[in-house]
């Protein structure tokens, strides 16, 4: 009996012992393990924060140049619970201030809120004597002199991109970009001495996005379209790698000051290098080179043009800006025949023209991670009708296509028949410009002989130096090869306008891509000209 009792209060020992060291282990890691985290927290619960978006990553140019021209600047930060019963005070000596109206009717209650997000004067002298307002660091991401802005988006209040490459890397950019302005108060929100306000900044960093464009380059082409487009867009790319060099869309916008242009008429948040367009007689560089690789024609074979064509009971004209009616290929590709390509095209038929169209990227995404319209290509079955394909053939009806593709059309041209993917990330870095991501260029198959190439080369020097693309004005520099194209937009009377080549003819430096359904001046081959001329000049 005896036995049993003393076996019962050794075990109730034992267990009291191990809940004894349970609990010493549990006190253990709370106050040493965990004592200066659960400090902070403790601190934190007792804030009043605002939030300052510092420290979201930069967006670069290939040469590690920042596209953003983010600016520093001080704003009025204000903690209502601190200056309560001083508002009469504090509107009478910083009426100068805008926004200081604010002060009296709190936005968000007790919460803190910006006053001014730039404070013009300063420090100003009377800010030392009232309570609860602090002048702070308050970034500003876009800069007037911001760079490619359609590339690059934009973010919400809460700093989440929203559009272009701010949404597309997100999560890299923005690892490190919170920081916080804060008053550290005790139950009844009074400042606790000496504590006061903190800034609080976040103990991870964010990674900075190195892009293909050369900012210098892009600098210019946007001077170029200030002058000259008032809607419209602008690609140039290597057409080796698939590098944009640069891209630009107009009318333009400030990424600082979305409100302005939501309602506006001309949609200036659309990126139209990425939209979709009818491409007109540009696409009859695809028509010749489906002709060409096919064995149908001959540079120099002639065919007759009496101003247009009928096409079960539609006659469709045609410019006749080569003033006779027999010529050769070359001379209808120069002076962009429609005659000529709507009967190359219902000979090659519904399936060669569509399959030459898709070899060439229409109707398909290129793969930019900013959003783009993947364009309209007509299924074969929705060509069996000959006016279907007669419109097709100059760049009408049903299809549509990007600048972006029609870059790419131009570049599959320009290096000898290869499908390449643009590209406009070249690397994810971190703060220091260590690699983190590397993206490669990506090319496809040969698509087009050599041959053809090369036949397809003189088709297109003879547009710049005898053609419509004369305005241009580049017969006397480097040989350069383009095409230009007109096309009913189906939006009234507005017209898509293209210039679309590459120089030089041998070797090409660069394809260059203009756009545009309203000018300021000039036109879409002058542009092309002017682009050129500049890139020459930079070289």
């Amino acid at each position: 009996m005896l036995v049993d009792c003393q076996r019962r209060i050794l075990g109730l020992l034992l267990i009291l012992s191990f809940c004894m060291a349970l609990l010493g282990l549990k006190l253990f890691k709370i106050q040493i393990l965990q004592g200066a985290a659960l400090s902070q927290q403790a601190v934190r619960q007792r804030a009043l924060g605002l939030v300052i978006l510092d420290g979201r990553g930069d967006i670069q140019d290939r040469y590690g140049r920042s596209l953003l021209d983010s600016r520093h600047e001080v704003g009025l930060a204000a903690f209502p619970a601190q200056y309560r019963g001083r508002e009469d005070d504090i509107l009478q000596s910083l009426n100068h201030i805008h926004g200081i109206e604010k002060i009296a009717a709190p936005p968000y209650g007790v919460l803190p809120f910006w006053v001014s997000t730039v404070l013009s004067d300063g420090f100003t002298p009377a800010l030392g004597n009232l309570p609860g307002l602090i002048p702070a660091p308050n970034p500003r991401r876009y800069g007037p002199g911001m760079l490619a802005t359609h590339l690059i988006g934009y973010m919400d209040s809460e700093g989440r991109g929203v559009s272009g490459i701010e949404r597309a890397f997100d999560d890299a950019l923005s690892r490190g970009q919170k920081t916080v302005l804060a008053a550290l108060v005790d139950r009844r929100n009074r400042l606790i001495p000496g504590l006061g306000y903190r800034i609080r900044k976040s103990d991870t960093y964010s990674h900075n996005l190195v892009l293909s464009l050369d900012g210098g380059l892009q600098r210019e082409v946007e001077q170029v379209m200030d002058r000259y487009i008032q809607q419209g867009a602008v690609v140039i790319m290597d057409p080796w790698n698939g590098d944009i060099l640069a891209m630009a869309s107009r009318p333009n916008f400030h990424a600082g000051s979305l409100s302005d242009y939501l309602q506006a008429a001309q949609e200036p948040l659309v990126n139209r290098a990425l939209s979709d367009y009818q491409p007109g007689s540009v696409f009859k560089t695809v028509v010749a080179a489906a002709a060409l690789e096919e064995g149908l024609v001959t540079l120099f074979q002639t065919f007759q043009c009496n101003g247009g064509v009928n096409i079960d009971d539609l006659f469709i004209t045609c410019s006749n800006l080569h003033q006779k009616q027999e010529i050769t290929l070359v001379e209808a590709f120069a002076h962009s025949c429609n005659s000529v390509f709507i009967e190359l095209a219902l000979e090659l038929g519904a399936e060669k023209m569509e399959k030459y169209a898709r070899i060439f990227g229409f109707g398909a995404p290129t793969g930019l991670p900013v959003g783009e319209s993947a364009g309209l290509l007509p299924a074969p079955e929705d060509l069996a009708n000959r006016r279907a394909l007669a419109n097709m053939a100059i760049g009408q009806g049903d299809l549509q296509a990007t600048p972006l593709q029609v870059a790419a059309m131009m570049a599959a041209v320009a290096n000898g028949g290869r499908q390449i993917k643009p590209r406009l990330v070249l690397d994810v870095v971190d703060s220091s410009g260590r690699k983190l991501r590397h993206y490669w260029p990506q090319q496809g198959g040969s698509i087009l002989s050599p041959a053809t190439i090369n036949k397809l080369k003189y088709l297109l020097q003879a547009v710049a130096e005898q053609g419509t693309g004369r305005p241009a004005g580049l017969s006397s520099l480097a040989p350069a090869g383009m095409k230009t194209g007109t096309a009913e937009s189906g939006r009234g009377r507005t017209y898509n306008y293209w210039a679309a080549g590459f120089y030089p003819l041998d070797k090409p430096k660069a394809v260059v891509v203009v756009f545009a359904d309203e000018f300021k001046g000039g036109s879409a081959a002058q542009v092309f000209g002017e682009i050129v001329r500049l890139m020459i000049n930079n070289q």
